[in-house]
């Protein structure tokens, strides 16, 4: 993380406990438990779309493309003044460092991750947006593949 920019090194006085967690490929994730920063943090009351909603949406489509963002929270810039409050350890020893992209656990990171997706998407009638899964939706295959263009 801290290669891709990620993360950076931090002399915040904030300070998260972080863990480890395997992944099915075998390698190791890190996991900041942010419930204390959760607690000080006002809540964003931007919508999560409902399933049903999702449904009457696609309704009377025949042909389906998913999309799923890799990492997509990490693709939200930290706002710089917040930097310093996601400050985590990895480790006795190793320091702190602290987020330059959302990172996931933040109370508020599902509400700023839709807003973001509703906006780029929102002159794409075809296309819903459920988090970091997209679904690109089309009547035939022809018009389909007018759509994935755009």
């Amino acid at each position: 993380m801290l290669k891709q920019g990620i993360i950076e090194p931090s002399n915040s006085p904030w300070m998260a406990p972080a863990v480890y967690t395997p992944k099915k490929s075998g390698e190791v994730r890190i996991c900041v438990d942010y419930r204390e920063l959760n607690k000080k943090t006002r809540k964003d009351a931007y919508p999560l779309p409902l399933p049903d909603d999702i449904f009457d949406k696609v309704r009377g489509a025949a042909v389906f493309s998913t999309l799923d963002m890799q990492s997509g929270f990490w693709q939200i810039p930290v706002n710089m003044n917040d930097k310093e409050k996601t400050a985590f350890s990895p480790g006795p020893g190793m320091g702190l460092f602290q987020f330059t992209r959302m990172p996931f656990g933040l109370t508020g990171a599902p509400s700023t991750f839709q807003r973001a997706m509703d906006s780029l998407l929102k002159d794409l009638p075809f296309a819903v947006a459920y988090l970091d899964d997209i679904i690109i939706f089309s009547p035939d295959s022809t018009t389909h593949g007018t759509h994935l263009e755009a």
